[in-house]
């Protein structure tokens, strides 16, 4: 399946490859690309790209905005020394005004642990978040949303977002609640090991196997 997508999310539990898949099959080193992550998943190279990172909201602003004055490719990250709920949501509203429709090139957030960060359980996603979720398209933003189970994060990034690359699953309870919110079979789901994945665009979807 050719990746033709705007925003999507990863899940799968910890360890499974969700990161590989991002860094493999979603990015590309002429990307303009804003990363929130708490660990230490993206560090030193990246698609060819030195990962700039900043442990102050206000530096990493900085460095996001003079980046979106051009239109060359960046990899930029915040990377907060305490995580939580407010501060991720203030990280979005940085990118929500590094948006832009006119802008050349799309901006790329990849945001990671949005399940323990991003949402309030299953409701819907309020917020910068929940912004950038729902009207992202609109300004030029993809979003690229990773968390380890799908009954932990707001539905809204499941109804909002064009693909969704789903990997190995912790339980059968995690399988088919995935199952139920975006029709790929449970038992496709379940048969999921380390580095697989189900990469679905629209009800159509096909697997793969990230390779090195």
């Amino acid at each position: 399946m050719d990746l033709v997508y705007k925003s999507g999310f990863v899940v799968g539990m910890s360890g499974c490859g969700k990161t590989s898949f991002v860094k493999k099959k979603l990015l590309k080193a002429t990307d303009q690309v804003a990363i929130y992550y708490p660990k230490r998943e993206y560090q030193g190279q990246l698609v060819a790209r030195q990962v700039r990172s900043y442990d102050k909201l206000k530096d990493f602003a900085r460095a996001l905005l003079a980046g979106r004055k051009t239109t060359q490719g960046f990899k930029i990250a915040y990377r907060p020394n305490e995580p939580s709920v407010a501060d991720f949501d203030n990280y979005c509203r940085v990118v929500w005004a590094a948006g832009n429709g006119r802008h050349k090139k799309a901006l790329k957030t990849i945001n990671e642990e949005v399940a323990e960060y991003g949402s309030t359980g299953a409701g819907k996603a309020t917020g910068y978040f929940g912004k950038l979720l729902r009207l992202s398209r609109a300004y030029g933003i993809h979003t690229i949303n990773v968390f380890q189970r799908g009954q932990e994060v707001s539905k809204t990034i499941i109804d909002n977002c064009e693909y969704a690359c789903i990997m190995m699953q912790k339980t059968p309870k995690s399988a088919k609640y995935l199952d139920e919110l975006t029709g790929v079979p449970v038992n496709d789901i379940a048969e999921l090991r380390k580095f697989d994945y189900i990469l679905q665009q629209g009800r159509d979807y096909s697997k793969g196997k990230i390779k090195w």
